[in-house]
């Protein structure tokens, strides 16, 4: 913010790597500088998309910045039957996502797609092609420890599905278990709240699916 005319900064732009970039103009309300040279080219992410349902304000904050922190190639918000909330400010989500890629000094940026209904999201063509890795407060999940080192990934993605604040109805459940790529775990004893379990299951996920691939690019 006390950048003057002559210094330099780094910046990125998503699809290129990241440039130091020299200001040579300051006004009130903007500034102009000049591509000095890149300095890194686009850094890959693993291969992982949350699909969450939405939650309220601070938590979808929360949630923007500590799961970009974390490496999400792309948001999927979702619709469910339980969701309190049913949109999303698109444009804050992305505010908070650029800041928490400019923290933790990642120059790639995550894709975000519009919000569905949960119904619709698992019945797509598409979704017979990725891995899904369901956070099941039910009790019927398995140790993370137990299920996913055994899942085989290759180039598919892997789709975190986590529940809004009542959590999912027992249709959903059902729902979701029809999916022969779907595998359900547990993130312990305790019913955690929608953003706490986003970030135990990245983290999960992670640890244990070491062979997931890597996304190229947007």
């Amino acid at each position: 913010m006390r950048q003057k005319s002559g210094d330099c900064f780094f910046v990125f732009n998503g699809l290129d790597g990241e440039f130091v970039a020299e200001i040579s103009v300051v006004e009130k309300k903007f500034l102009t500088a000049q591509i000095k040279e890149k300095i890194s080219d686009l850094k890959n992410v693993p291969n992982i998309a949350l699909a969450f349902a939405l939650v309220k304000n601070v938590r979808i904050d929360f949630i923007a910045a500590k799961a970009s922190e974390l490496g999400v190639a792309r948001f999927q918000p979702l619709l469910t039957q339980r969701t309190i909330v049913d949109k999303i400010n698109l444009e804050r989500f992305k505010a908070n996502i650029k800041e928490a890629c400019e923290q933790c000094e990642r120059n790639d940026f995550p894709e975000i797609l519009l919000p569905k209904k949960l119904e619709k999201f698992l019945s797509e063509k598409e979704a017979q092609e990725k891995i899904f890795i369901l956070c099941d407060e039910s009790g019927q999940g398995l140790k993370a420890s137990e299920t996913l080192p055994q899942i085989s990934t290759g180039s598919r993605e892997i789709v975190i599905l986590t529940g809004p604040e009542g959590g999912f109805t027992s249709e959903e459940f059902a729902k979701m278990r029809q999916l022969k790529n779907l595998h359900a775990i547990s993130l312990g004893p305790r019913i955690l709240r929608a953003d706490t379990a986003i970030i135990s299951a990245l983290t999960l996920v992670q640890e244990f699916c070491g062979d997931f691939a890597l996304r190229t690019g947007s």
